[in-house]
């Protein structure tokens, strides 16, 4: 929209009520501009979410241990010996 306006009745829904341009405070010529532009940035986070599983094995090992203990048992033993002995009472021998 560059562009030169040479009549104040040009612009859209601009009435001029003033019939002596002259008393008009506005400049004669309107000179239009590009537009200024400006960009704002809208940061948008997003999170992903990735699952890991991780497989924590925990082994229970049981030792069995045997232990052997000795006990010693007095046990009496009767042992009975005849012993035989002659007596020669009558001489004869």
């Amino acid at each position: 929209m560059n562009g030169t306006f040479n009549n104040m009745n040009t612009f859209p829904n601009f009435t001029n009520t003033n019939t002596n341009v002259n008393q008009v405070n506005c400049p004669q010529n309107v000179v239009v501009n590009r537009p200024i532009v400006t960009r704002e940035v809208n940061v948008v986070n997003r999170y992903c979410i990735i699952e890991q599983p991780h497989i924590h094995e925990v082994e229970t090992q049981y030792v069995n241990h045997f232990i052997t203990r000795h006990q010693y048992i007095k046990r009496p033993i009767c042992n009975e010996t005849n012993v035989y002995s002659e007596e020669n009472d009558c001489g004869c021998n």
